[in-house]
């Protein structure tokens, strides 16, 4: 992206988050707050010349492997989870299912439900816990039992590391902080998010527990439990102060780096940037692999290939390891199609 770009984007596109940060961050999310803003129409992103460049070079990364993904990123809005998605095309939101937890990788597994969950990463001395449902009824109802169906202790949960500031990543976070003294952690930006009432949330969700502000989270920050490292990267956009976690994960032993990102929109020159940053100077020197979310069907996890992992976890190649030099072209054509949704807002580049 030129530098010219980068300043008409800065002067045409807010440092706003998305949707969810006026509903879903205080009422409880799961698909009940207004439709995406802060991206342009597909007539702007058809129209936009410097737009087109970067979705022909994204093309162009796909190469043939990764023609889906190309065509899913660079779409108006992006990737969008099927919750999102179907409220944009104004159909009934699909109903919240508790689906059995899923082992991912050796050490971490998804528990939740079929639109959010949480990922629990077992340690050498204790488990760490990234993101942690919606309410603490669900942290006590849902996560906890699940934790005991896979072999792990709710009570050695040492740290919960929140995506980002909405309620469906935090809303049972305070659960481990209170019963089992978890470390909770989230960015500066995004403990501000969580610790502010909306003025429009109705009683039950004003008054929800909130956890009590513990970790400051900073780019670059490792946090390690026992064996197990992991680094954390902010990419604002989804949220001020959205973050992606990278996790060593093992496969039949082998180690691999994860990453697992709470947002992947880009939503101004200086969200860009800072996505440019994570992916080339953190995630390309841990040699990462992959990208999960805890919305499945956004990045890597979909539902239907968890559901293959959960009936049988792969003797063989694993899945969602795409290796570094296709995991690098998958990066690279996110940044491009963010680069191509940015440029179409700008004015003065179509």
């Amino acid at each position: 992206m030129s530098k010219k770009t980068l300043a008409g984007i800065v002067v045409a596109v807010c440092m706003a988050t998305t949707w969810q940060s006026h509903g879903a961050a205080q009422g409880g999310g799961r698909g009940n707050a207004a439709p995406p803003t802060g991206f342009p129409t597909e007539k702007q992103l058809a129209e936009s010349q410097e737009g087109q460049r970067h979705i022909a070079a994204a093309m162009a990364l796909a190469k043939t492997d990764l023609v889906d993904q190309a065509k899913g990123f660079c779409t108006a809005t992006g990737v969008q989870r099927e919750a999102v998605a179907r409220q944009a095309q104004g159909l009934p939101p699909v109903p919240d299912v508790h689906i059995e937890p899923v082992k991912i990788f050796d050490n971490l597994y998804y528990i939740g439900f079929n639109d959010v969950g949480a990922w629990a990463i077992p340690t050498s001395d204790g488990i760490i816990l990234i993101d942690a449902l919606n309410t603490v009824q669900e942290a006590e109802t849902v996560l906890a039992p699940d934790l005991m169906k896979v072999g792990l202790n709710p009570a050695n949960v040492k740290y919960v590391i929140v995506g980002h500031g909405h309620a469906d990543h935090w809303g049972g976070a305070s659960y481990f902080q209170d019963k089992y003294k978890a470390r909770v952690g989230l960015t500066a930006a995004d403990w501000e998010m969580v610790e502010r009432i909306n003025p429009n949330a109705n009683a039950q969700q004003a008054n929800r527990p909130r956890p009590k502000r513990d970790l400051i989270l900073t780019d670059g920050q490792k946090i390690t439990l026992g064996d197990t490292t992991i680094t954390i990267g902010i990419t604002p956009g989804h949220t001020p102060g959205s973050i992606a976690m990278f996790v060593p994960v093992k496969h039949h032993g082998a180690s691999h780096m994860a990453m697992i990102m709470s947002g992947t929109q880009m939503t101004s020159a200086a969200s860009f940037a800072a996505f440019q940053h994570v992916f080339n100077d953190i995630a390309k020197p841990l040699k990462a692999e992959t990208a999960l979310n805890s919305h499945p069907g956004g990045l890597v996890n979909t539902l239907p290939t968890m559901a293959a992992l959960r009936q049988q976890y792969p003797a063989g190649a694993h899945p969602y390891l795409l290796g570094e030099e296709r995991f690098g072209r998958y990066m690279a054509i996110m940044l491009e199609c963010g680069s191509a949704r940015l440029a179409a807002l700008a004015p003065g580049t179509r």
